[in-house]
């Protein structure tokens, strides 16, 4: 005699069925959370392209500027003092 034969059959059917269920929900879940992953890059390969263009525009705005005016513009951004700037005041742009 077996030990599968001791078992009773809705009892090895109701284990089965357990089993195939948690197999597909942890493959839809495996699924899902990489479908996720793909947004979560997809998302920064979107954000990373904005920024480019935004610096594009940047760039035409700031090939005017001065020596002294882009490093002014720069230390007032990362919210610093300006004079360290002073002097760039009479140096010639090329």
């Amino acid at each position: 005699m077996t030990f599968l034969a001791l078992i009773p059959n809705w009892l090895k059917y109701s284990v089965a069925a357990l089993v195939a269920a948690s197999l597909l929900l942890a493959s839809g879940y495996l699924a899902g959370k990489r479908q996720g992953h793909q947004d979560a890059i997809t998302d920064q390969l979107k954000q990373t392209v904005k920024a480019e263009r935004e610096r594009g525009k940047d760039d035409e705005k700031l090939r005017g500027l001065s020596d002294y005016d882009f490093c002014a513009l720069a230390l007032r951004r990362r919210g610093l003092p300006i004079d360290q700037c002073d002097e760039l005041r009479g140096v010639q742009t090329e």
